[in-house]
């Protein structure tokens, strides 16, 4: 069984890194998988990338520069990624492609495919898999909807545009969609039970298959190590509380950097001894000036792509926090609770396929900002319970997201979809 995963890049960003995990799950699971990327990281053989060259590169360039104009000239930017898709590159020729028994459509905007690029795959006649990351696949172009349901109906009057109207820019991408999408015919999968039930009120994939299968996490690599080490290796101090929150944009309204202060701040008025006792932990793009909002001590590591340090800061945490206002099924979130430390969050999207209240980690009322201070507070106070936690929320990993379970998942989809392979 040949499967090629399509999505912008391998291993840079939450997306690409899920999509990344999945194939190597399907390659432990006997599948014949490759990735066929815009822009590659990874030393993986089996990613085949169209920035090898130098002319490849300046195109890709081309392609990314030119959405981000769009974005910028026509949307609301802080609101958060909406997408064109009117730029992208024809791949259904590439040899991978012509190959593959299957592709596997994931994260494909920056762009890298175009809807006419997804109707030149659709007159492939091959079985095609979607992995929804977001939710741009049955909206009129924006990535999270911020609590509008207009993607159940047609779309149009964007809140995301700068000028919305009855036949603006979400309305036109709706309508080509709606036209591709009957000949691409794709099967969906949404990684969270909230996603699936968003695509399945959409307009736009009511009628399609959708499955829920999770991303997978490498619990060989997310994994409790020594919490003193891992603070010495990060030149924390090993006495105090660490609470660690990390995103790769804190000023993306969706990621919630604002709830996050609010919370602290509750907190702390109500437990003035937390200043001198507990200390946050920040990764991601997070200029000097968000941190200085912060209202306890911020130690700041940046983006971090190295592993074994974004590890570090996992289990020199005590708890983490993710304050999302709308999320799928956030990577932060499952390789926290991969090494044993539970999770701070707002009863919302997937955030409940993988916390459970009191065990795992703790489920504030949306978005109840006292809430999510008191859930914090419950998570630090008592440190046997703490104990309990950390080993039940590797358990849940270990039960619900390894390769393995998600590998033979999408081994099964494939081979209903065609039985010749």
């Amino acid at each position: 069984m040949k499967v090629v995963h399509i999505i912008n890049a391998d291993t840079r960003g939450g997306a690409p890194k899920a999509a990344f995990a999945i194939h190597k799950a399907l390659l432990g699971a006997g599948v014949d998988s490759k990735m066929l990327v815009q822009r590659k990281f990874s030393n993986d053989e089996k990613v085949a990338s169209y920035n090898s060259g130098f002319l490849q590169t300046q195109l890709t360039n081309s392609r990314m520069l030119l959405d981000i104009i769009q974005m910028k000239l026509f949307t609301q930017t802080e609101k958060g990624r909406f997408s064109f898709a009117s730029v992208g590159k024809d791949i259904s020729n590439h040899r991978i492609i012509n190959e593959a028994d299957v592709l596997h459509l994931h994260w494909i905007n920056e762009g890298y495919l175009s809807l006419e690029s997804l109707r030149k795959l659709a007159q492939l006649g091959k079985p095609i898999v979607w992995t929804l990351h977001d939710m741009w696949a049955f909206t009129g172009g924006c990535h999270y909807s911020a609590g509008c349901k207009k993607y159940e109906e047609s779309c149009g009057k964007c809140p995301y545009l700068k000028t919305p109207n009855e036949n603006d820019y979400s309305k036109k991408i709706w309508r080509k969609k709606l036209e591709i999408y009957n000949h691409l015919n794709p099967s969906i999968v949404t990684c969270s039970n909230w996603m699936g039930e968003c695509a399945k009120k959409s307009s736009l994939l009511n009628k399609s298959s959708i499955s829920v299968i999770p991303n997978p996490i490498d619990i060989a690599v997310y994994k409790p190590i020594n919490k003193s080490e891992a603070r010495k290796r990060l030149n924390l101090s090993p006495e105090k509380n660490f609470v660690l929150f990390g995103t790769l944009n804190v000023n993306e309204e969706r990621k919630g950097f604002k709830q996050l202060v609010d919370a602290l701040e509750l907190l702390i008025h109500k437990n003035p001894e937390i200043v001198n006792e507990v200390e946050l932990l920040v990764y991601g793009s997070a200029p000097r000036e968000d941190l200085n909002l912060l209202p306890l001590k911020a130690n700041g590591f940046g983006r971090i792509t190295n592993e074994e340090i974004l590890v570090d800061c996992y289990n020199s945490a005590d708890v983490f926090v993710a304050p999302s206002l709308e999320d799928n099924l956030p990577n932060t979130v499952m390789e926290s609770l991969a090494c044993g430390v539970p999770v701070a969050a707002f009863n919302i999207g997937g955030m409940p396929d993988m916390i459970e209240h009191l065990k795992t980690g703790y489920l504030a009322q949306p978005f109840s900002t006292e809430n999510l201070s008191e859930g914090i507070k419950w998570l630090i106070e008592d440190e046997q319970r703490l104990k309990s936690l950390n080993e039940i929320s590797r358990k849940k990993v270990m039960e619900s997201f390894t390769s393995e379970i998600v590998g033979l998942a999408y081994f099964n989809l494939y081979k209903s979809l065609s039985n010749s392979i």
